[in-house]
């Protein structure tokens, strides 16, 4: 029994590590500027195991940071100074780390060797948290469910996790996401500028290629949860689907889309007619002209090769909704994500009274806005407005009129209200369209004026009459 006691403790595995990896680049950063810089740029304390080689890495690190030599005589006198020299095994251990490291040529795959079994042992930590959870059996599964998967999409996108972030370290270049300094970016926008042709776009954002609407908007940027929002039958998945397809095929960039109102066939349909310009009827019952066919081909061959990714899924709850856009990402890689529509999102509870919709529906902006920050893509989420917008004179949206509105206002970065006149009256500027821009945290606010043609379901960019005349 005593054996079979001591075979089983024999068996417990310490979470992975690999000893002779972190001495090895220790001994390198001790020894080589070029180590040093490179594997204080890439690992963070925790990366390391061994709690005296997170003391010896993050003294390193620092004289990184600040621009100072390392070797063992240098980082000896500063763990001294810290009093941890003694925790580390004193300048005996420092030497041997020197003496180990031998060459830095083969650094980087240290460094990633390092790397790979920090993401183990968090695997661990987080499948432990997992485990405990699904043990207290959670009364909300999918809950749940939403929150394993966050923990791993975070391992996946290796997360930073310390507890903030130093502004001047963002200004230097040391935490930025583009990893250069603050000014050193603005004197190379500045440069690009001045060298900038009059045709040349000027925003910052994904291009939409709506002109006037990008001026106002910026583009669409990363991390923003933008609200396009009309009454129904205005066109809004028309809008959204066209600034999909520019995205996509213009931008050359991969997108995805949830549509939990229409099947994925009913809009490759509609992408195909607007590609294509030819009108829905004729596409749906063949009655194709040999250039219109075409047409048709050579929409479809020049689709082909992009990557525009439909989730047709209905009645998706918010947590399922998250877990699928994180796979999206994850597989494509996809830089926009569309949802049509919002009021279609069912929240993470069970409840489903008319006095907790708001609640819930407070719930879903929530978590998408906190999706597109996670995710680091625009999230452009299509919403219904109340009948409100048909009793007022003239039938123009405000931002009152986003059905269990709530929060939705809140936590949208850029909310567009849609409007077609011609739906009240046929006689009312046919064949054009505005998008009210009434709230955008990051620029201003005003009117876009588009060109719609129905029979296709294309927006356009609109172009005065006056200046057709004169092109003629």
């Amino acid at each position: 029994m005593l054996s079979y006691h001591m075979d089983n403790q024999a068996k417990i595995k310490l979470p992975p590590h690999s000893k002779e990896s972190e001495m090895m680049v220790l001994g390198s950063m001790l020894t080589s500027i070029n180590s040093l810089n490179c594997a204080a740029d890439a690992l963070e304390e925790n990366d390391l195991y061994f709690s005296e080689h997170k003391l010896i890495f993050q003294a390193l690190k620092n004289a990184y940071k600040n621009d100072k030599p390392a070797d063992v005589l240098l980082i000896s006198e500063e763990l001294k100074r810290q009093e941890k020299l003694a925790a580390i095994g004193g300048i005996p251990y420092l030497t041997t780390l020197a003496q180990y490291a031998g060459t830095s040529a083969y650094i980087e795959e240290y460094v990633e060797l390092i790397k790979n079994k920090s993401i183990l042992r968090r695997m661990i930590q987080a499948s432990q948290t997992v485990e405990r959870s699904a043990l207290s059996d959670p009364p909300d599964v999918s809950a749940s469910l939403d929150e394993a998967q966050q923990l791993f999409f975070q391992i996946s996108q290796t997360h930073n996790t310390s507890a903030g972030v130093l502004l001047g370290d963002i200004l230097s270049g040391a935490e930025a996401q583009s990893k250069t300094a603050f000014l050193k970016e603005l004197e190379d926008r500045q440069e690009k500028f001045l060298k900038r042709g009059k045709d040349d776009p000027t925003i910052t954002g994904i291009p939409t290629h709506f002109v006037d609407l990008d001026k106002i908007i910026n583009g669409f940027n990363n991390s923003h949860l933008i609200i396009l929002a009309a009454r129904p039958a205005m066109g809004k998945t028309a809008l959204a689907l066209n600034i999909a397809e520019n995205i996509c095929f213009k931008n050359k960039l991969s997108v995805g889309l949830f549509s939990l109102e229409m099947t994925a066939e009913q809009l490759v349909h509609r992408v195909v007619c607007s590609q294509s310009e030819v009108e829905s009827d004729k596409i749906r019952t063949g009655a194709l002209s040999s250039h219109e066919f075409q047409r048709v081909v050579e929409a479809v061959n020049g689709m082909r090769n992009h990557k525009f990714v439909i989730d047709d899924q209905p009645g998706l709850k918010i947590t399922d909704l998250r877990a699928r856009a994180r796979r999206m990402k994850e597989s494509h890689g996809v830089h926009l994500i569309v949802i049509d529509y919002l009021q279609l999102i069912t929240g993470s509870g069970s409840f489903r009274t008319q006095e907790n919709r708001q609640n819930e529906i407070s719930e879903i902006s929530r978590l998408l806005k906190n999706l597109a920050r996670e995710l680091n893509v625009p999230i452009l989420c299509l919403a219904q407005l109340s009948r409100k917008v048909e009793e007022r004179a003239g039938h123009k949206p405000m931002m009152s009129d986003l059905r269990e509105s709530g929060s939705i206002e809140q936590d949208a970065d850029i909310i567009m209200l849609l409007l077609r006149r011609e739906y009240y009256d046929p006689n009312d500027r046919p064949g054009t369209a505005q998008v009210i821009v009434a709230k955008n945290r990051h620029g201003g606010v005003g009117e876009v004026n588009l060109t719609y043609r129905k029979e296709i379901a294309q927006f356009a960019n609109y172009m005065p009459v006056s200046l057709h005349i004169g092109l003629e």
